[in-house]
């Protein structure tokens, strides 16, 4: 079955794994701009009480690039 996902950058994975990654009672994560946007307009994470937070979607990408990089 082909995927249907929007291919990434390799930097836009990173900031997605950046805040994956990132503790709740942490400071928020810093990624760029444009990656927020672009994660945010593909629905892998949202912006919510000032700060970034993965969707289920975002986790199934992250996921799945690991089960291909594998």
């Amino acid at each position: 079955m082909a995927s249907k996902a929007k291919p990434l950058r390799p930097e836009e994975l990173a900031s997605l794994l950046t805040v994956a990654n990132t503790p709740v009672f942490s400071p928020p994560a810093m990624i760029p701009a444009a990656h927020s946007k672009r994660l945010i307009a593909m629905g892998y994470m949202v912006h919510l009480s000032g700060r970034l937070r993965m969707t289920t979607p975002g986790r199934m990408r992250i996921y799945a690039e690991q089960l291909a990089s594998s």
